[in-house]
């Protein structure tokens, strides 16, 4: 065999992995999903490690995070309903994964992404100070009303139970 049908081959091949790679890169911009390396991941199999914050004594795993090139930017995927806004819950949770990418890297992120799968739709939400402030207070008031209310957690189904932050040391565990 020649290298002449080698090669027509190979560009061949190379012109459909630079296709398929745009046609990538278009439907992550579609989706909000920023430009970047993906960094973390957050999986069922869970082998990425929980993300935790000494200054707030907050863990968590966001869904993922991207690389840009300048800093690192959380994405939390929602498989509901598309609100017109996202709500103020959705927002707190993607603020906490900021604080988290921030105390784990070193770099602040300028914003996260709350992405509605169902829709392709997503929303930037700014980590400002003012934002992470909120954040703050919402945790003392969560802390506080913790010490005054006993808490019984759902276990009604096992696979949220095994789930549970708190699987390890929870008295009323299921399994």
């Amino acid at each position: 065999m020649s290298a002449g049908p080698v090669l027509v081959a190979l560009v061949a091949l190379l012109l459909l992995l630079v296709a398929y790679q745009r046609r990538l890169e278009r439907r992550r911009a579609q989706q909000g999903i920023p430009s970047g390396e993906l960094v973390y991941q957050d999986t069922v199999a869970r082998l990425e490690k929980t993300l935790y914050s000494q200054r707030y004594h907050l863990t968590g795993r966001p869904d993922h995070v991207f690389w840009n090139g300048d800093a690192y930017i959380p994405v939390e995927v929602k498989t509901g309903r598309t609100p017109s806004t996202p709500y103020w819950s959705q927002v707190m949770q993607l603020i906490a994964y900021c604080v988290l990418v921030e105390e784990n890297t070193g770099i602040r992120p300028p914003y996260g992404i709350i992405l509605f799968e169902a829709s392709g739709r997503s929303f930037e939400v700014d980590f400002t100070p003012d934002y992470e402030q909120l954040l703050a207070n919402v945790l003392d008031d969560m802390r506080r009303l913790r010490r005054k209310v006993e808490v019984h957690r759902s276990h009604a189904n096992p696979r949220v139970c095994a789930a549970c932050g708190y699987y390890d040391r929870c008295e009323e565990r299921l399994g």
